[in-house]
């Protein structure tokens, strides 16, 4: 397993334009992804609705978690996508 932590640095967070644009990105890897924070428990990174319930604004801490053939390339362009904030 592979794992990172990337602050959210976007103005407004994890918010739905944001957690769909992950979704899309995680699921080019066939690797198994989990995304948490310090206070909420790990949601599966393909699943926009669990992304939304981490309810990650703005400095949050997001832990990226990848399992499977090419975990280690996901859990990097995912940690690249967050501290990009998401392209915004």
């Amino acid at each position: 397993m592979t794992q990172r932590e990337a602050t959210v640095c976007n103005e407004l967070g994890m918010h739905l334009r944001s957690a769909g644009m992950f979704v899309r990105t995680a699921a080019r890897f066939k690797a198994r992804i989990r995304v948490g924070t310090p206070e909420v428990a790990a949601v599966d990174g393909k699943s926009i609705l669990g992304l939304v319930t981490l309810g990650a604004a703005r400095g949050s801490v997001l832990r990226i978690q990848a399992e499977g053939p090419d975990e280690a390339e996901a859990v990097d362009v995912l940690i690249a996508l967050v501290e990009d904030g998401f392209g915004e």
